[in-house]
Protein backbone atom coordinates (compact mmCIF):
# COMPACT_ATOMS: atom_id res chain seq x y z
CA UNK A 1 0.00 0.00 0.00
CA UNK A 2 1.38 3.39 -1.03
CA UNK A 3 1.09 6.03 1.68
CA UNK A 4 -1.28 8.86 0.94
CA UNK A 5 0.38 11.76 -0.88
CA UNK A 6 3.15 9.70 -2.48
CA UNK A 7 1.43 8.66 -5.68
CA UNK A 8 3.78 9.10 -8.61
CA UNK A 9 6.68 10.11 -6.44
CA UNK A 10 8.99 7.80 -8.37
CA UNK A 11 7.42 8.49 -11.78
CA UNK A 12 10.15 9.71 -14.14
CA UNK A 13 7.81 10.43 -17.03
CA UNK A 14 7.30 14.12 -16.25
CA UNK A 15 7.94 16.46 -19.25
CA UNK A 16 11.28 18.24 -19.34
CA UNK A 17 11.65 21.96 -19.87
CA UNK A 18 11.10 23.19 -23.43
CA UNK A 19 14.22 23.33 -25.57
CA UNK A 20 15.73 26.67 -26.43
CA UNK A 21 14.17 28.32 -29.46
CA UNK A 22 15.95 27.85 -32.77
CA UNK A 23 18.17 30.60 -34.04
CA UNK A 24 16.38 33.39 -35.84
CA UNK A 25 16.45 33.66 -39.60
CA UNK A 26 19.27 35.50 -41.27
CA UNK A 27 19.09 39.28 -41.30
CA UNK A 28 18.80 41.52 -44.33
CA UNK A 29 21.91 41.59 -46.53
CA UNK A 30 22.84 45.18 -47.42
CA UNK A 31 22.52 46.00 -51.10
CA UNK A 32 23.20 49.09 -53.22
CA UNK A 33 21.39 49.79 -56.49
CA UNK A 34 23.12 52.37 -58.71
CA UNK A 35 21.68 53.88 -61.88
CA UNK A 36 23.19 56.03 -64.63
CA UNK A 37 20.05 56.18 -66.78
CA UNK A 38 16.34 56.44 -66.14
CA UNK A 39 13.52 58.96 -66.55
CA UNK A 40 10.66 58.70 -64.04
CA UNK A 41 11.91 55.16 -63.41
CA UNK A 42 10.79 53.03 -60.47
CA UNK A 43 12.96 51.75 -57.61
CA UNK A 44 11.30 49.09 -55.42
CA UNK A 45 12.32 48.81 -51.76
CA UNK A 46 13.62 45.29 -51.01
CA UNK A 47 11.79 43.18 -48.47
CA UNK A 48 13.57 43.33 -45.11
CA UNK A 49 15.31 46.67 -45.67
CA UNK A 50 14.70 49.21 -42.90
CA UNK A 51 16.90 52.11 -44.02
CA UNK A 52 18.22 53.59 -47.27
CA UNK A 53 20.87 56.20 -48.02
CA UNK A 54 19.91 57.89 -51.29
CA UNK A 55 22.69 59.65 -53.20
CA UNK A 56 21.71 61.87 -56.12
CA UNK A 57 24.34 63.31 -58.50
CA UNK A 58 23.48 65.89 -61.15
CA UNK A 59 25.10 66.33 -64.55
CA UNK A 60 27.95 68.67 -65.41
CA UNK A 61 27.58 71.71 -67.61
CA UNK A 62 28.93 71.73 -71.15
CA UNK A 63 31.99 73.73 -72.09
CA UNK A 64 31.62 76.88 -74.16
CA UNK A 65 32.40 76.90 -77.86
CA UNK A 66 34.93 79.38 -79.18
CA UNK A 67 35.10 81.12 -82.55
CA UNK A 68 37.53 83.99 -81.99
CA UNK A 69 40.61 82.33 -80.52
CA UNK A 70 39.94 83.42 -76.96
CA UNK A 71 39.90 81.14 -73.94
CA UNK A 72 36.27 80.37 -73.17
CA UNK A 73 34.68 78.89 -70.11
CA UNK A 74 34.46 75.28 -69.01
CA UNK A 75 31.21 73.92 -67.62
CA UNK A 76 30.51 73.74 -63.91
CA UNK A 77 30.41 70.45 -62.03
CA UNK A 78 27.09 68.90 -61.04
CA UNK A 79 25.80 69.02 -57.47
CA UNK A 80 25.15 66.12 -55.08
CA UNK A 81 22.49 65.45 -52.44
CA UNK A 82 22.48 62.62 -49.88
CA UNK A 83 19.46 61.71 -47.77
CA UNK A 84 18.85 58.91 -45.23
CA UNK A 85 15.34 57.47 -44.92
CA UNK A 86 14.37 55.06 -42.13
CA UNK A 87 11.29 52.97 -41.39
CA UNK A 88 11.03 51.51 -44.88
CA UNK A 89 8.32 49.12 -46.04
CA UNK A 90 9.37 46.47 -48.53
CA UNK A 91 7.57 46.62 -51.84
CA UNK A 92 6.94 50.36 -51.72
CA UNK A 93 8.61 52.50 -54.38
CA UNK A 94 10.64 55.59 -55.19
CA UNK A 95 10.74 57.38 -58.55
CA UNK A 96 14.02 58.63 -59.98
CA UNK A 97 15.43 60.51 -62.96
CA UNK A 98 19.16 60.52 -63.79
CA UNK A 99 20.86 63.43 -65.57
CA UNK A 100 22.37 62.60 -68.94
CA UNK A 101 25.40 64.17 -70.66
CA UNK A 102 24.75 67.68 -71.96
CA UNK A 103 26.44 70.38 -74.04
CA UNK A 104 24.30 73.03 -72.34
CA UNK A 105 23.40 73.52 -68.70
CA UNK A 106 23.85 70.26 -66.81
CA UNK A 107 20.70 68.27 -66.23
CA UNK A 108 19.19 67.79 -62.79
CA UNK A 109 18.83 64.39 -61.13
CA UNK A 110 15.84 63.73 -58.87
CA UNK A 111 14.34 61.17 -56.48
CA UNK A 112 10.83 61.31 -55.06
CA UNK A 113 8.46 59.04 -53.19
CA UNK A 114 6.27 56.83 -55.33
CA UNK A 115 4.18 54.62 -53.08
CA UNK A 116 6.68 55.24 -50.27
CA UNK A 117 5.04 57.34 -47.57
CA UNK A 118 8.01 59.44 -46.37
CA UNK A 119 7.47 62.31 -48.77
CA UNK A 120 10.94 62.18 -50.25
CA UNK A 121 11.70 64.96 -52.75
CA UNK A 122 15.37 65.38 -53.74
CA UNK A 123 16.87 67.46 -56.54
CA UNK A 124 20.57 67.77 -57.33
CA UNK A 125 21.19 70.67 -59.71
CA UNK A 126 23.35 70.48 -62.82
CA UNK A 127 26.37 72.69 -63.37
CA UNK A 128 25.98 75.75 -65.57
CA UNK A 129 27.30 75.88 -69.12
CA UNK A 130 30.59 77.68 -69.70
CA UNK A 131 30.08 81.21 -70.94
CA UNK A 132 31.43 82.51 -74.23
CA UNK A 133 33.13 85.55 -72.77
CA UNK A 134 36.90 85.36 -72.35
CA UNK A 135 37.71 83.10 -69.38
CA UNK A 136 34.00 83.01 -68.58
CA UNK A 137 33.66 79.79 -66.65
CA UNK A 138 30.48 77.95 -65.70
CA UNK A 139 29.53 77.72 -62.04
CA UNK A 140 29.03 74.53 -60.08
CA UNK A 141 25.58 73.07 -59.63
CA UNK A 142 24.01 73.22 -56.19
CA UNK A 143 23.80 70.12 -54.02
CA UNK A 144 20.91 70.87 -51.74
CA UNK A 145 22.09 70.72 -48.13
CA UNK A 146 25.12 68.57 -48.88
CA UNK A 147 27.69 69.30 -51.58
CA UNK A 148 27.95 71.68 -54.51
CA UNK A 149 29.86 70.94 -57.68
CA UNK A 150 32.95 73.06 -58.23
CA UNK A 151 33.23 76.06 -60.49
CA UNK A 152 35.16 75.71 -63.72
CA UNK A 153 38.59 77.34 -63.85
CA UNK A 154 40.54 78.60 -66.85
CA UNK A 155 38.56 76.74 -69.47
CA UNK A 156 38.69 73.36 -67.72
CA UNK A 157 35.42 71.83 -66.54
CA UNK A 158 34.50 71.90 -62.88
CA UNK A 159 34.58 68.72 -60.78
CA UNK A 160 31.30 67.03 -59.94
CA UNK A 161 30.46 67.00 -56.25
CA UNK A 162 30.83 63.22 -56.14
CA UNK A 163 34.25 63.29 -57.78
CA UNK A 164 33.61 63.23 -61.53
CA UNK A 165 36.56 65.06 -63.09
CA UNK A 166 36.03 68.02 -65.37
CA UNK A 167 37.38 67.94 -68.89
CA UNK A 168 40.95 69.26 -68.89
CA UNK A 169 41.38 72.46 -70.84
CA UNK A 170 41.39 75.15 -71.87
CA UNK A 171 40.23 74.86 -75.45
CA UNK A 172 40.42 71.07 -75.73
CA UNK A 173 36.76 70.25 -76.08
CA UNK A 174 37.34 67.44 -73.58
CA UNK A 175 34.27 65.84 -72.05
CA UNK A 176 33.72 65.68 -68.30
CA UNK A 177 33.87 62.38 -66.44
CA UNK A 178 30.91 60.84 -64.63
CA UNK A 179 29.35 61.59 -62.34
CA UNK A 180 28.86 65.25 -63.02
CA UNK A 181 32.15 66.54 -64.38
CA UNK A 182 31.88 69.68 -66.50
CA UNK A 183 33.08 69.87 -70.10
CA UNK A 184 36.17 71.83 -71.08
CA UNK A 185 35.98 74.79 -73.43
CA UNK A 186 36.29 74.26 -77.18
CA UNK A 187 39.37 74.56 -79.35
CA UNK A 188 40.56 77.98 -80.46
CA UNK A 189 41.64 76.88 -83.93
CA UNK A 190 38.89 74.41 -85.02
CA UNK A 191 36.63 75.65 -83.87
CA UNK A 192 35.83 72.54 -81.81
CA UNK A 193 32.68 72.58 -79.73
CA UNK A 194 32.97 72.64 -75.98
CA UNK A 195 33.12 69.29 -74.22
CA UNK A 196 30.03 67.55 -72.91
CA UNK A 197 29.17 67.79 -69.27
CA UNK A 198 29.02 64.25 -67.91
CA UNK A 199 25.80 62.60 -66.82
CA UNK A 200 24.80 62.05 -63.23
CA UNK A 201 24.03 59.07 -61.05
CA UNK A 202 21.45 57.91 -58.51
CA UNK A 203 22.07 55.22 -55.90
CA UNK A 204 20.03 53.54 -53.17
CA UNK A 205 22.07 51.85 -50.41
CA UNK A 206 19.79 49.63 -48.28
CA UNK A 207 20.46 48.20 -44.84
Amino acid sequence: MIPFGFEGANDSSGGGGGGGGGGGGGGFTPVTNTYTTGTNATETIPTGATQVVITVDAGGGGGAQTFDGGTKGGGGGGGKVTKTVTGLVGGQTFTYTVAQASNNTGQNSTVSSGSDTHGVGITATGGSQGTSTTNGSGSGGTGGTVTNGSNAVGGSGGTGADGGAGGVGPNTGANGSAPGGGGASGDTTGPIAGGLGAGGQVSFAYT
